[in-house]
């Protein structure tokens, strides 16, 4: 079992404080003042409110885009779209067409093709979009670091409009208009949007509405893409999640029927889990045009038809996945040493599970982790981080102009030359090693609060929802309670085991889904619960998620 560094925080200055002022618990004000800069966020972040968001027109070069696309319409210019293959880049696609459907003007919808066609606004999307008459491109997802490509647009004479968050590299040809909040010279007072929420953003300043109907898409692309849930994207969220419970979305009501999934109960997890992955198995295996179809379909029998399709890609992306996954753990297991990175390549691995299997790697070796497939001369591959890594950092160190990079901090992706992989992870590997220190290595369990069991009561359960929704940069808070033991053995419930355990004299149902976690639960009599609160859904009591544990 992988042991996890417990980094326990100490009482915050500001807690009793916090707790005073919003007449909120001790524990709840606790994790408030670690999480938030400073008390004024505080009723912001509890109450978020999307009718009191900036205006959409305070991002760069937002009015100018809006001006450009409103002479293109009126003009009946041809509008030519590109949006990435992901959850991502398809819902803003989607978001983008609640407006082109009410106006007449011409306009194509264009998703590369991942293995044929590469990632984004490539040379061919140009050609495409030529050959197509556009005299406007609007990119979503894509295109802020297309320099070669927006240059080869303006010598065609067509005009780019870029909509996009990831991070700006320094470059001149920059687009007509490049709505990024990332940018340095951006004084919007939030940077961390998904694509699709500054989609929503653009069809607001392009109507004048509120285009709450939208918030939907919104939710996939916010919670999808792993953006962090604060600020903007969290009210956008909170009010997304209520839109797709009643979403009269053909699309959202498909894929909820072929996944199985009850519309009036998704939230986050389902959104993330189980309609995320169908979306973006077309993209990966096939082609991300079914699922652009799907959220463009007005017909009841296609939809249905193409959510089918995608639940059908997505059983084979698993399949795929779990093959390439033990080739790279054989891989590793025949080449194990001190890296500080894991590297594993194959001839002809599917690119677009590389990715996943990536994250997987990522989580079971604590380490950032590199999958490349091998062609004739080239290699691509995608990356996925650790807490302590930066990605982009890493890779502006290391890519001695050979490499072509673009991404996040946690996720990336990679083209370079075949014969520069062992370069390539030689220089990652001494750039760690100088940077990270042994302990960046272990997983860390970061824990907000120090809890005995007869603090734990139903009104601090019902207090910690107003938490969620939660997920990046939002987790559920994590509690440890020392000096735990026994009532009982432990016994199997479902996907784990129910225990009873006692400490302060109260006793409180816990239950471990980690196997590894049951050799102590087994034989140990007192032991430390790292945990999360939950409601048990059988009998609406507080019941214990035991996340890690540990001898006392």
């Amino acid at each position: 079992m992988k042991r996890k560094n417990w980094k326990i925080k100490e009482t915050h200055p500001q807690a009793r404080a916090f707790s005073e002022r919003y007449n909120i618990s001790l524990p709840l004000a606790q994790v408030l003042a670690y999480r938030l800069s400073g008390g004024d966020d505080v009723e912001e972040f509890l109450n978020p409110d999307v009718d009191h968001l900036p205006s959409p027109l305070a991002l760069p070069d937002m009015a100018r885009a809006v001006e450009r696309i409103k002479k293109a319409i009126t003009a009946r210019e041809k509008i030519f779209v590109v949006g990435d293959y992901d959850v991502d880049g398809v819902t803003s696609c989607a978001i983008f067409n609640e407006f082109i459907l009410r106006h007449t003007s011409p306009c194509f919808f264009y998703i590369p093709h991942r293995v044929n066609d590469g990632y984004g606004l490539s040379v061919d999307a140009i050609e495409k979009a030529r050959s197509f008459g556009a005299g406007l491109i609007v990119a979503f997802d894509c295109g802020t670091n297309s320099f070669n490509e927006i240059n080869l647009a303006e010598q065609y004479g067509i005009e780019a409009i870029v909509v996009d968050h990831h991070h700006p590299k320094e470059g001149a040809n920059r687009p007509f208009a490049f709505v990024n909040p990332k940018r340095a010279d951006s004084d919007y007072p939030f940077k961390d949007f998904s694509a699709g929420a500054l989609s929503f953003k653009l069809l607001q300043a392009l109507t004048g509405e509120d285009c709450y109907d939208v918030l939907d898409l919104a939710a996939l692309s916010i919670v999808c893409d792993v953006v962090p849930l604060r600020g903007e994207n969290r009210a956008l969220l909170i009010e997304g999640l209520k839109c797709i419970r009643q979403s009269e979305r053909l699309a959202i009501k498909s894929l909820c029927e072929a996944s199985g999934v009850k519309q009036r109960n998704l939230d986050s997890f389902h959104l993330g889990f189980i309609l995320g992955p169908r979306i973006n198995a077309a993209g990966r295996i096939a082609h991300a045009n079914d699922a652009l179809d799907l959220f463009l379909s007005r017909d009841q029998d296609e939809s249905l038809r193409l959510a089918q399709k995608l639940n059908e890609y997505n059983k084979t992306r698993k399949d795929i996945e779990s093959v390439i996954l033990r080739e790279a753990e054989l891989i590793l297991e025949k080449n194990s040493g001190d890296d500080y990175a894991i590297m594993v390549s194959g001839n002809d691995w599917h690119p677009g599970v590389l990715g996943i299997v990536a994250s997987r790697l990522a989580e079971k070796y604590y380490r950032p982790s590199f999958v490349f497939s091998l062609q004739e001369d080239s290699a691509r591959g995608s990356a996925r981080s650790i807490h302590s890594v930066h990605l982009m950092e890493v890779l502006e160190k290391c890519s001695a102009g050979f490499c072509e990079y673009g991404g996040h901090k946690k996720a990336a992706g990679i083209n370079i030359p075949r014969d520069e992989i062992n370069s390539f992870h030689r220089r990652v590997n001494d750039y760690l090693k100088k940077s990270l220190s042994t302990h960046d290595l272990v997983p860390v369990c970061d824990i907000d609060c120090r809890l005995d069991f007869n603090e734990i009561t139903p009104g601090l359960c019902e207090e910690m929802e107003k938490l969620k929704p939660y997920g990046e940069e939002n987790r559920a808070p994590l509690f440890v309670t020392r000096g735990v033991t026994k009532k009982k053995p432990p016994q199997k419930a479902g996907r784990g085991f129910s225990l009873w355990l006692e400490q302060s004299d109260r006793t409180m149902e816990a239950v471990v889904y980690d196997k590894d976690l049951m050799e102590i639960v087994k034989f140990a009599d007192c032991f430390d619960i790292a945990y999360t609160l939950e409601k048990d859904p059988f009998y609406n009591t507080s019941r214990l998620a035991v996340k890690d544990l540990r001898l006392t």
